[in-house]
């Protein structure tokens, strides 16, 4: 969404118009110059009325960000404002009675001068026609032929973004339902092990090779959901509780049980963390009784 927002925005020129990036009020002897320069060529159409010592001039398909008021010491201007209205721009200038005001356009269309000066001395000059009071001329406006290609292009655009957009999201979305999907390395070691081929409940062989280079060592069944096992990768072993969750219970580089006998005394020693295992999970008392009934010798 905020990339069609700012999408939206990047082109808003080509809806509203030309915008103001700048002005400067220039005040001569004879005159005063207002210039206003634009981001694209200015092609609308200048308006302007006038009520007693009141001039206001209409700046159609132009826009401004923010209201700008600016007082003048000349004889020929006194104050300045310019305001945004609608889909244009609204300058109000207090001059004296006397005072007419002239416009043109410099040769690329990016700057407007409207210039304030005695109408005796404006009827003399032949630097710029004299405006009307209805419409000024020389300042063209844009045709509807195209307006309306500017504004097909925007939404043409738009329709586009937002279809890139959508085709992003799927694809995202199917990206993720993918890796949810895919099986998950074990958090313990770099590769996956091969999945036994024999029951979980069915002790494996001593120093069975399950693929990835990890072999076990020992391993003990405590229910058909649990199973203890010691497994060799790399240089170290890891003593692991194998179920619905894989427990890592310790790991050895040195003193690793070498017979049966090591490993049951191991386990003998495991039977506090295995017990607060258990407590997490009521449900597994029974399983557990069993686990340390067998641990301590009794099956």
């Amino acid at each position: 969404m905020k990339t069609i927002i700012a999408l939206f925005l990047l082109l808003s020129p080509l809806l509203w118009g030309s915008k103001v990036l700048s002005y400067n009020i220039y005040d001569r002897n004879d005159r005063v110059d207002v210039m206003l320069t634009f981001d694209t060529p200015y092609e609308g159409v200048l308006r302007q009325n006038r009520q007693n010592d009141t001039v206001i001039i209409k700046l159609e398909g132009a826009y401004l960000e923010a209201p700008i008021i600016k007082s003048v010491n000349s004889k020929y201007l006194k104050k300045l404002s310019i305001a945004p209205q609608g889909e244009q721009i609204e300058i109000t200038a207090n001059t004296s009675a006397n005072v007419t005001m002239q416009a043109s356009k410099t040769s690329d269309s990016y700057g407007l001068r409207l210039r304030f000066m005695n109408a005796a001395a404006s009827n003399q000059s032949t630097e710029t026609p004299p405006i009307d009071e209805a419409t000024v001329g020389g300042l063209p406006t844009k045709s509807d032929t195209e307006f309306e290609r500017s504004y097909y292009v925007v939404i043409a655009i738009l329709v586009i973004g937002i279809g890139i957009l959508f085709w992003l999201k799927q694809n995202i979305a199917k990206r993720t339902a993918t890796m949810q999907n895919e099986p998950k390395n074990p958090w313990l070691f770099a590769k996956t092990p091969k999945t036994p081929t024999t029951p979980p409940s069915t002790p494996l062989p001593a120093s069975t090779d399950i693929g990835g280079g990890v072999h076990i060592r020992f391993q003990k069944t405590l229910d058909p959901s649990h199973t203890v096992a010691m497994l060799d990768y790399g240089t170290q072993s890891y003593l692991v509780l194998l179920g619905n969750n894989t427990l890592l219970l310790d790991k050895f580089q040195d003193n690793i049980p070498i017979t049966q006998n090591d490993f049951e005394t191991l386990l003998q020693s495991k039977h506090r963390e295995l017990d607060g295992y258990f407590q997490l999970a009521p449900a597994q008392d029974e399983p557990f009784d069993s686990y340390k009934e067998k641990a301590s010798g009794g099956y």
